[in-house]
């Protein structure tokens, strides 16, 4: 396969999995599109290798957001790796990070980078807007956020 249709095979992987598991509620896809050898370079040292760990990801956002949302506004391939930035939404009705469902609505940018090996995900690293989401859901203050230096 070139480099080329490389690239669009690995960037139609991830629009799959972000249409299907995230704006369609479709986890079990999450077995079909991450490699047992996966790993989540931006997760917490308690999250499970492989298609486990992906899926941990998911129910933590998706009971935290049911209503949770993946808008792609850019995405670029190059070989084996795709990155996207994107915005998530959703209104909070479960709990997230120790605090209670607020039914606000909220909107998350994100930047992430996935690693594409034989049709499945095997890394990924993700930065997302968190203090933005915090204020969004007053777990901080806007005051608490400018006296630790913040921007949003």
């Amino acid at each position: 396969m070139s480099d080329l249709n490389t690239s669009d095979f690995n960037k139609a992987l991830v629009r799959r999995f972000l249409d299907e598991v995230y704006n369609n509620a479709r986890p079990a896809v999450i077995d079909e599109v991450f490699a047992d050898d996966y790993v989540d370079h931006t997760a917490s040292t308690e999250q499970a290798p492989g298609p486990a760990g992906a899926r941990q990801i998911y129910d933590v956002f998706h009971t935290a957001f049911p209503d949770l949302r993946v808008d792609v506004h850019d995405m670029v391939a190059d070989g084996d790796l795709v990155t996207v930035r994107s915005t998530l939404s959703g209104t909070s009705r479960g709990p997230l990070m120790g605090a209670e469902p607020t039914g606000k609505r909220v909107e998350i940018a994100s930047m992430v980078f996935l690693r594409v090996r034989d049709g499945r995900f095997v890394e990924r690293w993700e930065q997302m807007d968190l203090l933005g989401l915090m204020l969004q859901l007053g777990i901080v203050a806007e005051s608490e956020s400018e006296s630790a230096g913040g921007d949003t």
